[in-house]
């Protein structure tokens, strides 16, 4: 958790102390929402420019959708219906699993 708050994500060593869990998964959320959103725009931008390129090429008009489709275009939906069925006490317990396979023992 020390190498995602502090290396990661940017948090001064006293920022990250100072956190409680509820805090701490909160930054961590938007930290992750927002790397993943600028992933998609750069992805996003290659599609269009990719369907530009394209475009002359074809006899038919292309969206760049379907010349390019991306999970997030049909799974978003589905995602975040999944997400809101837990309760924040099992999103807790997830969250602990996972840092107990990654080795960090930190949070009891």
């Amino acid at each position: 958790m020390l190498g995602i708050g502090v290396g990661c994500i940017g948090l001064s060593l006293d920022d990250f102390c100072n956190c409680d869990y509820d805090e701490f998964e909160s930054i961590c959320r938007s930290w992750s929402e927002m790397t993943e959103g600028q992933t998609r725009e750069a992805w996003e931008r290659a599609r269009m420019i990719a369907t530009i390129c394209i475009q002359p090429h074809l006899r038919k008009r292309i969206s760049p959708q379907k010349l390019l489709p991306f999970p997030w275009d049909k799974k978003k939906a589905e995602i975040k219906r999944q997400n809101s069925e837990l309760t924040p006490e099992q999103r807790r317990r997830r969250f602990e699993e996972l840092v107990h396979r990654l080795g960090d023992e930190t949070i009891k």
